[in-house]
């Protein structure tokens, strides 16, 4: 696959959606970059026929995460010419992790319009993949989230040093992932059992002194302890650390995010680690 390149692809009613490939970045976060083309017709198209050349619409402009199309046709290939050429140069285009969901696109349309039902359908069984994706792509995998935590030196005077170094050298997305992670497994361990296993800190009832922050750097040890300590602690709240904290690790992904970047950290994980956020550990 290579720029000026055009691919059908059969869509479920028979009909050929077709991209034009503009730039092909296989190292990059971003694999591919094409238009959606305004060819959706029943056969596959010709390389000379003008509708390949002019894109679907003003949104079809796009990076993608992934190629993940099977049954791609070669149709030809033309070079690019030079409003093609410079598309990528621009601020109006799109960044979408599926080449599947862009390519059908035509399909979709063409589906609400002679089969609204069957639209609405699909609409519900897509939404319900996409969460399921989400959940188990939004957050780095175990195996690579612990290889960065045992790199902590808890007794070394820049513990975070090495980590933060491998950190560093993940994509954006990733140090994103790896901050979600960390996230979960915080408001794992916020529960009332654990925060009464804290030392003189502890949580003794409602009425009582009780410090969030410290129970939240109390969590942030157990964590940066490694996975085999995590694990021991989340099923035995008596093992949790007493009147130590670890607050540092808080600010892990963003001090590698601006040592990679030069830019601020803004990401926002989808479970809040702050003390009483996991509700069900405290009822």
């Amino acid at each position: 696959m290579k720029s000026g390149d055009i691919y059908a692809y059969k869509t479920p009613n028979g009909f050929y959606s077709t991209i034009r490939v503009l730039k092909v970045d296989p190292a990059g976060e971003y694999k591919l970059f094409f238009f959606l083309t305004s060819y959706y017709d029943s056969e596959i198209p010709e390389l000379d026929d003008e509708r390949l050349y002019v894109p679907y619409d003003d949104y079809s402009i796009s990076w993608v995460e992934k190629i993940d199309v099977e049954g791609l046709i070669h149709i030809g290939h033309k070079p690019l010419n030079e409003w093609e050429s410079t598309r990528h140069l621009k601020t109006n285009i799109g960044f979408d992790g599926s080449l599947f969901v862009l390519i059908n696109v035509p399909y979709y349309r063409w589906l609400e319009k002679h089969d609204p039902k069957a639209f609405e359908q699909m609409l519900e069984e897509d939404r319900k993949e996409e969460e399921q994706r989400n959940k188990e792509e939004r957050s780095l995998p175990n195996k690579a989230f612990w290889e960065v935590i045992h790199l902590i030196q808890l007794d070394a005077d820049d513990p975070l040093k090495e980590a933060r170094t491998k950190l560093a050298s993940f994509s954006e997305k990733r140090i994103k992932q790896f901050e979600e992670a960390l996230a979960r497994k915080l408001y794992m361990l916020d529960t009332e059992k654990h925060a009464r296993e804290i030392g003189e800190q502890a949580y003794i009832g409602d009425n009582d002194y009780f410090s969030p922050d410290h129970f939240l750097y109390v969590r942030c040890l157990c964590v940066a302890k490694g996975q085999t300590f995590y694990e021991k602690v989340l099923k035995q709240p008596s093992l949790m650390p007493k009147d130590e904290g670890f607050e540092e690790l808080l600010s892990l992904a963003s001090d590698a995010y601006a040592e990679k970047t030069g830019e601020e950290f803004d990401y926002i994980p989808s479970k809040d680690y702050e003390t009483f956020s996991n509700e069900k550990g405290w009822k």
